[in-house]
């Protein structure tokens, strides 16, 4: 990759960003001249600053700075129009990501008794989100020690919606707003709830009976859902 060639596109987008209301750097350069980078920032973003790195190499970083939950993400770069494509999808994913304080319910959801692959289950401010973990997380999870043993804090927690839905169909984001009804049941093994959506979708979750999710649940959604929950 020339750098500079990728520095000139990069000017040519800085105008643009600026002409839209971000408060953009001008490209900066490393010191030993192989590598450029821009800084963003724009006032409806919930993430205080993006960072967009070009190495002579190729290979270039994303940087989303959150106050306490970072996110970094790299990929190689080996065209002017993957460069061009890279600008574009960073600063479309840095309006998308949402910042906010979580509770980790439990690190061994699942969307059903067919689904083996555990997942980890986070209660948000608006809502559960689900996020796929994988075979080696689940077999981690089968541990004796594994798994929430008492109640987490609540912790900064940055996320995309729109990718986290995209990544695999068992992540699911389920805003409490959506919920017509729920039942939360526990057993010996496994506990769960089940929701119908206000426009009629089913989600089904699962989770180990030793992880406090259930009784963190039996706390927290009385109050938001209501008549609407059965528990």
């Amino acid at each position: 990759m020339n750098l500079n060639t990728a520095a000139e596109h990069l000017k040519s987008r800085i105008r643009g960003w600026r002409a839209e209301g971000m408060r953009v750097s001008d490209a900066l350069w490393a010191a030993d001249g192989r590598m450029v980078e821009v800084r963003i920032e724009s006032p409806s973003w919930q993430i205080p600053l993006t960072v967009i790195q070009l190495y002579e190499s190729g290979h270039a970083r994303a940087l989303f700075l959150s106050p306490a939950d970072p996110v970094e993400e790299g990929r190689q770069v080996p065209s002017l129009d993957a460069w061009s494509t890279l600008l574009t999808e960073t600063v479309t994913r840095a309006a998308r990501l949402r910042h906010t304080q979580a509770q980790l319910l439990t690190k061994t959801c699942t969307t059903g008794w067919l689904d083996w692959i555990h997942g980890e289950l986070w209660l948000l401010p608006e809502g559960l989100l689900r996020i796929r973990s994988g075979f080696m997380a689940t077999l981690a999870n089968g541990s004796v020690s594994a798994g929430l043993k008492a109640q987490e804090p609540y912790r900064p927690l940055t996320y995309d919606p729109e990718a986290v839905l995209a990544a695999h169909p068992t992540n699911k984001l389920i805003p409490f707003a959506g919920i017509a009804a729920g039942r939360l049941h526990g057993g010996l093994t496994a506990s769960g709830l089940e929701v119908v959506m206000t426009d009629g979708t089913r989600h089904k979750l699962l989770w180990s009976s030793l992880d406090p999710a259930r009784r963190l649940l039996r706390e927290q959604l009385p109050p938001v859902l209501g008549a609407r929950l059965d528990h």
